[in-house]
């Protein structure tokens, strides 16, 4: 069969494209439809039957110990961020040379202002005291 108009192929490809990507937004619709369906009326029932549902509810050490632990990380690590933060702003507003290079600790900042070159002079001569 010979090729057909371009265009025609190039509509053919778009709208098998286009099905393609309804079909499989309707097959996650689905699964994701049954897997809900399931959870409700299968599982959470069948958990629910076999114990009292305070008890269900109610966190482990363990997990209560590892939200600590993790609160405690996430804490640490804002502040952590915000002392980070500060160091740039401060090394950035400080430190950075002329040409954008940073300077080390303490280092003066170059003057921007252009000197003016000066006419070679001869040499001194070496002093008589020195």
């Amino acid at each position: 069969m010979h090729s057909m108009d371009p265009q025609l192929e190039r509509q053919m490809e778009t709208t098998q494209n286009l099905v393609d990507s309804y079909m499989a937004i309707v097959n996650k619709t689905v699964w994701d439809l049954m897997t809900k369906e399931f959870i409700f009326s299968e599982l959470l029932s069948n958990l629910y039957s076999r114990g009292d549902q305070k008890t269900l509810m109610e966190e482990s050490a363990e997990q209560a110990q590892w939200r600590d632990e993790m609160l405690r990380m996430y804490h640490v690590l804002k502040e952590a961020l915000g002392i980070i933060g500060d160091i740039n702003t401060t090394t950035i507003s400080t430190h950075m040379g002329a040409r954008g290079q940073l300077l080390p600790a303490g280092a003066e900042r170059p003057c921007r202002m252009q000197v003016p070159r000066l006419a070679p002079t001869a040499p001194k001569p070496p002093s008589p005291h020195g």
